[in-house]
């Protein structure tokens, strides 16, 4: 049996989640505003109570339990917060330091093997054994690493098979960009889709979809013919 607090849920989810695709109407309203900052409130509160959370649970309640090497995990922490002050935000960055220091040392190994030794290793393949489709791959990435590493060659002027090499590894940059970004894009209609499949499934939540919808482009509709979207719009 559907519960009051599911019906308020959807009613509302759906309502702010077309309150944020009114930005498609062209134009700033009131509406969009009040999604953007209702997002960014809630996220914020939900932070930082989960962060409270984690402290009193990993941090406070393991100190009193006789770990006392997380008193310094306690004390920079509170340390970083004295950022607000301008008088004494230099205090500030000893915690930055070392978590940037950390964090550094810990993902260098990483980056190095897998930013780049596992890169290069993975263009080095075998150009005269294995099946005809395993070697037309293979000579492919060959082929297309030579031609696009001669586009960043700056030391001399690009003339005759240079230049076309040049200009045949910077139309295949182009090409790579617009799959990374056709890929980005299906990314986003899926997230979309399941948007849209979460609120028509079940069958109850369709009238607060439909309705959501006709509602917020009614107001934002009405508001523009009437000349007050922009007044009551906030500024950025």
């Amino acid at each position: 049996m559907t519960t009051l607090i599911e019906y308020s849920i959807v009613a509302v989810g759906s309502f702010l989640a077309f309150c944020m695709f009114s930005t498609l109407y062209g134009k700033g309203n009131p509406l969009y505003s009040l999604a953007e900052e209702s997002y960014l409130g809630f996220g914020t509160g939900l932070s930082i109570v989960m962060n409270v959370t984690y402290i009193w649970k990993t941090g406070i309640l393991n100190i009193m339990a006789g770990d006392w090497v997380l008193i310094f995990a306690v004390v920079l922490g509170i340390m970083i917060l004295f950022r607000v002050n301008s008088t004494y935000s230099y205090i500030s960055r000893i915690p930055i330091a070392i978590v940037l220091g950390a964090q550094f040392g810990l993902s260098l190994r990483t980056i190095i093997f897998s930013g780049f030794i596992q890169q290069i290793q993975s263009v080095i393949q075998p150009l005269f054994s294995g099946g005809t489709q395993m070697l037309i791959y293979n000579w492919t990435i060959a082929l297309c690493v030579l031609f696009m590493l001669t586009f960043f060659f700056y030391t001399t002027e690009f003339e005759g098979l240079l230049k076309t090499s040049s200009t045949f590894g910077e139309y295949l940059l182009y090409a790579s960009f617009g799959a990374i970004f056709a890929q980005t894009f299906m990314g986003r209609l899926g997230l979309f889709i399941g948007f849209m499949q979460s609120y028509t499934v079940p069958s109850w939540e369709k009238p607060f979809l439909v309705g959501s919808l006709l509602l917020v482009f009614g107001i934002v509709y009405a508001m523009d013919k009437a000349g007050i979207l922009e007044k009551f719009t906030p500024e950025d």
